[in-house]
């Protein structure tokens, strides 16, 4: 009687060690708390307290249409946020970055056929591409999370044509609907490449599998998108959103690919290095999704820089498949000798892992904070004057900031909020596109709109204007961090000018007193 082979099963501290090391290079690619997290806090506490808007309440400008497309995922940062702080926030990074490498491992094992090390080993080199660049305190990284859900659910049916796996489609498309609908639609351009992949094109090598289900499985996901607050407006959100020129021009992740960008050069050479692998593996034999997944998303990066987050998503794990016979399956098929060294490092590498986990927790606390430059200012500003007497300006990047503390900014990096298209009434965006290159004049952009005050930095066209210092006067100036803060000339008396410019410089005396204090 022949005994059945005993299922290999890899040692408990490979698994520590390979998903441990990411989270540690997470922690030390972290950066803080991105700058689009204030205004994203702003919509989570507004719509937490006085529910969903379909009026724009956070700018100065009256009656503007908005689809507040992470209305969801906006809602949820707020909660832990208001909960336990900036180190809820990080924690949530770190959550959702455990999740990403838990399917990427399961969809490399499952395509790899239980090939433990080469999965482990794609899941590394995968994620840490991707959070040296993306993973940030921002909803994409809860889509990370559902589109690569997508991948697996589609795997799994392929490899199995289980009917039951398909389920996962419409509820990753109902949740996407509402905790991101900006990437809604990057869940069917996912799926394109396994619908091609079903038919039998012999002249295409597809692979051919049950196309009704999925079909059905499909088209249920995309009904179940428009369950949302927005209802169409959510599902159409990226048409109306995405393309326009003056934002190509004007957000640094929405530039085209260029070699003067470090990401860039990383992706062009990681691009390379997978299409060798697909040109010379296997055989010829590559299966058509994956081609179209690499091709598709390769095109996304290099019409916005932004893009390369899907490829670095879907480019690894093919490899799995391309490699599955080249590595060994596991650690059985080692000499005892080596295995016997590799258990030995790995419980060394564990025990580095949790050490410079336990250092970077202890030091997180000083480094993740909500910090701004301009923080100061904001706060000196929400002790002085009432948000509803304050018409503010601020440069394009500092707009969510001056949400977070209760005031109406003229702009945020909501930039699609002030696109005529979606919001029905002005474009905003061309017009601070056009005042910051001087296309318009700014004396009669400030008279427009007569500001109180204008928080202005160094790059802003607005800093150094004699026309700006012609109705306005400086509050407080920082040269060293970049800031101004202005005040119209018209709202106070000499004598209360010069006491509202001691009581800020007192103010800013004494945070900095408290700082040096904190840190002795």
């Amino acid at each position: 009687m022949i005994k059945k082979k005993k299922e290999y099963k890899p040692t408990i501290w490979l698994f520590i060690v390979m998903f441990a090391l990411p989270m540690v290079l997470s922690l030390l690619y972290f950066k803080g708390l991105d700058n689009d997290i204030w205004y994203i806090l702003s919509e989570g506490r507004y719509i937490v307290q006085n529910g969903i808007y379909h009026i724009d309440p956070l700018s100065m400008h009256q009656g503007l249409q908005v689809v507040v497309q992470n209305w969801l995922s906006a809602s949820i940062f707020w909660i832990i946020y208001d909960l336990f702080g900036e180190m809820g926030l990080l924690f949530l990074v770190l959550i959702c970055n455990f999740f990403i490498c838990l399917l990427l491992y399961k969809i490399c094992l499952l395509i790899s056929e239980r090939n433990y090390i080469l999965s482990l080993l794609l899941m590394f080199l995968c994620d840490v591409t991707l959070a040296s660049h993306y993973i940030v305190s921002r909803p994409q990284v809860i889509s990370f999370i559902i589109l690569l859900g997508v991948i697996y659910a589609l795997e799994l049916y392929v490899k199995t044509e289980n009917k039951k796996y398909l389920i996962w489609l419409p509820i990753l498309s109902l949740l996407e609907a509402n905790l991101h609908g900006s990437l809604w639609w990057m869940i069917f351009l996912f799926t394109l490449p396994y619908v091609i992949d079903s038919f039998n094109i012999k002249l295409l090598r597809t692979q051919g599998f049950k196309k009704r289900p999925l079909f059905i499985a499909i088209a249920i996901a995309f009904l179940v998108g428009f369950i949302n607050p927005y209802g169409y407006k959510m599902i159409t959100f990226i048409f109306t959103s995405y393309g326009d020129k003056y934002m190509h021009l004007y957000i640094n992740e929405l530039l085209p690919f260029t070699f003067k960008n470090n990401l860039c050069k990383h992706m062009f050479i990681t691009a390379g290095a997978i299409a060798f692998c697909y040109a010379f593996f296997r055989e010829g034999h590559v299966r058509l999704r994956y081609l179209c997944l690499y091709a598709g998303t390769l095109l996304l990066g290099f019409m916005s820089v932004k893009g390369f987050s899907h490829f670095i998503l879907v480019s690894f794990f093919p490899l799995a498949y391309f490699f599955k016979d080249i590595l060994p399956n596991d650690f059985s098929e080692l000499d005892q000798k080596i295995k016997n060294v590799i258990k030995a490092l790995l419980i060394l590498f564990s025990g580095c892992c949790f050490g410079a986990f336990l250092f970077l927790m202890i030091k997180a606390p000083d480094t993740v904070k909500l910090k701004h430059d301009a923080q100061d200012i904001m706060i000196f500003m929400q002790k002085e004057f009432n948000p509803n007497d304050v018409t503010m300006y601020s440069s394009f990047n500092n707009g969510g900031l001056v949400e977070f503390y209760g005031f109406k900014p003229y702009i945020d990096p909501r930039a699609e909020l002030y696109l005529k298209k979606n919001n029905k009434k002005d474009d905003i965006f061309k017009e601070i596109y056009n005042l910051q290159y001087r296309n318009i004049s700014i004396k009669e952009f400030i008279e427009k709109y007569n500001f109180t005050h204008l928080l202005v930095q160094n790059t802003d066209v607005l800093y150094n204007s004699a026309d700006v210092q012609d109705k306005y006067f400086i509050i407080y100036e920082n040269s060293k961090l970049g800031y101004r803060l202005f005040m119209r000339n018209d709202l106070l008396t000499d004598e209360e000018r010069e006491k509202v410019i001691n009581e800020y410089n007192s103010a800013v005396d004494k945070a900095k007193e408290e700082a040096e204090n904190k840190t002795k």
